[in-house]
C-alpha cells in the first residue's frame, strides 16, 4: 500500500497546540490509512482520500435530512436566546426543554462561545415560550425519527425503554404528541448510544479479516480468546457485529500480520 509521510506541524497546528488543542497531526498519529484523521493532518493517499470522500459524502446526506450535526455560528442560538429572555423565559427552562447544559446556554447567550454543533442549535431554536414548561406537548415525528434509527442500529424496545425509565417494554411515547423533557431525554439517549461500542456494524470487513487470519493458521480458540468473546467460544455474527468488535478485530488484526 502507498503511503505518504504527515505533513509538519503548520502555523495553524501551533497556533491551537498553544492554546492547549491537539493538532490533528497529533491526534493523527499512530492510526492507519483510511482514517480521515490522516486526511486532515495531509496524508494524501489513496485511502485516506476515500475516508475523506465517504465522511463529505455522509455530511451531505446528514444536511439533507436534517440531521447533521456539525459545527455552525453561535449567532442564532444567541439572538434566540435573548429574545426568549425577554420574553420571560430563563436559561433553566431551556435547559430542561432541551437537555443542554445551563452553563452551555450562558455561554452561547453571552457570546464566549462562538460555535456550536448544529443539534444543539436546531433544539434551542425549537423552543418557545409556551414550551418552558416540562410537560408541554411537542410533535413527536422527530423523537420517533430518532427511536427509528436507534433500532436499526441494534438497540431493542426494551433497551429504549429502560434508558427512559419506562415501566416495562412500552416506550411511553405518543404518536402524535410528545412532552419537551421526554423529547429532550431522547435526544440525549440517541446522541451517547449511536456514539458508542454497542451500535450494530456491517459484518463483512471483520469477517474478512478474520478468515485472513484463520488462513495463517490461528486457531478459532486463540482468536476467542484474544478477542475476548463471550464464553470463549468462536461465534461471530455473520450480518453485523457490533462496533466495538469490530474494533477488537481490526486491532487484533493489525498486530498479528504487521
Amino acid at each position: 500500500m502507498e503511503t505518504t509521510a504527515l505533513a509538519p506541524l503548520s502555523s495553524r497546528s501551533t497556533f491551537l497546540a498553544q492554546r492547549g488543542i491537539r493538532p490533528a497531526e497529533q491526534l493523527a498519529a499512530g492510526r492507519q490509512h483510511g482514517d480521515r484523521l490522516r486526511y486532515l493532518a495531509g496524508c494524501r493517499c489513496d485511502l485516506c482520500r476515500k475516508a475523506n470522500s465517504n465522511y463529505e459524502r455522509e455530511r451531505q446526506k446528514a444536511r439533507a435530512s436534517g440531521d447533521w450535526n456539525g459545527l455552525v455560528d453561535a449567532a442564532k442560538a444567541r439572538n434566540h436566546l435573548l429574545k426568549l429572555s425577554a420574553q420571560g423565559v430563563g436559561r433553566r427552562a431551556v435547559s430542561e426543554a432541551t437537555n443542554v447544559s445551563e452553563t452551555v446556554l450562558m455561554n452561547i447567550r453571552s457570546g464566549a462561545k462562538k460555535r456550536i454543533r448544529a443539534r444543539t442549535e436546531r433544539l434551542i431554536l425549537a423552543v418557545t415560550p409556551g414550551m418552558a414548561s416540562d410537560h408541554a406537548l411537542i410533535d413527536a415525528a422527530p423523537t420517533w425519527k430518532l427511536v427509528h434509527q436507534l433500532k436499526k442500529a441494534g438497540f431493542t424496545q426494551s433497551r429504549l425503554s429502560a434508558e427512559m425509565g419506562c415501566n416495562g417494554r412500552a416506550l411511553q411515547i405518543g404518536k402524535e404528541r410528545i412532552t419537551v423533557r421526554n423529547a429532550a431525554r431522547m435526544a440525549a439517549i440517541h446522541e451517547r448510544l449511536m456514539a458508542s461500542d454497542e451500535i450494530l456494524v456491517p459484518a463483512g470487513p471483520s469477517l474478512k479479516k478474520l478468515r485472513l487470519l484463520r488462513e495463517e493458521e490461528f486457531t478459532e480458540k486463540q482468536l476467542a480468546r484474544w478477542l475476548e468473546l463471550p464464553d470463549g467460544e468462536y461465534t461471530i455474527p455473520q450480518r453485523r457485529v457490533t462496533r466495538g468488535l469490530e474494533k477488537r478485530i481490526v486491532a487484533l488484526f493489525d498486530r498479528l500480520m504487521n
